[in-house]
């Protein structure tokens, strides 16, 4: 089930439109662990995660991955090739079976060119997307680890759409290879946390503990004060 008005490229758009770009898509299934596409193929298409969990990411010359995204259902992916027909720049693989909405580049071009809602939606949407790649840039110059961990932390526990306290799934190593750092420096940044009373260590999970002091964190790049910060 499609929930159009929660994906900002459909937002908005009336049951002919809807029925138009379903003609024209195509729903493929995946297992774990399978590839969908790989960086430097020929474009996909414009990929909407319908369910499981999708990874992006690149592989530097040295052989190390380097994660962009985790996506759930939801979310869309390879949208910049899918406009401009280029070649995949990422590679991306089904971490849990999923299925996956797939459109192709000339398709997507055609219902643009008929759709005026959905070519506005995917303007504003694309101008989005750099923005955020402009704040991962600037966090990755100018932000210290654990202000980056708070974000991914409280950017994880908002996909799960649960109430705080809320775990992360993600291992050490997904979330230096998201950060662009080491296991090590994750482990580091993680225990700093803990001892600042903001994570807590629960079986095999880190809870959030203290979430304003994440915000905080997160907003300001400084460690809060000791005593917890209540709103």
């Amino acid at each position: 089930m499609i929930q159009w008005d929660a994906i900002p490229y459909f937002a908005g758009l009336d049951a002919a439109s809807r029925e138009r770009i379903e003609q024209v898509a195509h729903v493929h299934t995946y297992q774990a662990g399978a590839t969908i596409f790989s960086e430097g193929e020929p474009c996909a298409g414009f990929h909407l995660v319908l369910d499981g969990m999708v990874r992006i990411f690149r592989i530097s010359p040295e052989g190390r991955l380097h994660t962009l995204s985790l996506l759930r259902a939801q979310s869309t992916f390879n949208e910049v090739a899918a406009v401009d027909g280029g070649p995949n720049p990422f590679n991306a693989i089904s971490v849990t079976n999923s299925t996956i909405l797939v459109i192709g580049h000339q398709q997507l071009l055609n219902l643009m060119a008929t759709e005026r809602k959905l070519l506005s939606n995917t303007v504003q949407a694309l101008a989005h997307l750099n923005r955020d790649y402009i704040e991962r840039l600037e966090d990755m110059t100018f932000r210290t680890i654990p202000s980056r961990l708070a974000k991914l932390f409280l950017h994880e526990t908002a996909y799960g759409d649960q109430i705080c306290p809320s775990p992360s799934n993600l291992t050490q190593e997904e979330m230096a290879s998201i950060l662009g750092t080491t296991r090590e420096v994750v482990g580091r940044a993680l225990r700093g946390l803990m001892n600042a009373g903001m994570l807590k260590k629960r079986g095999r999970y880190v809870t959030i503990v203290d979430r304003a002091g994440l915000e905080y964190l997160a907003e300001t790049n400084m460690m809060p004060e000791k005593e917890p910060l209540i709103r």
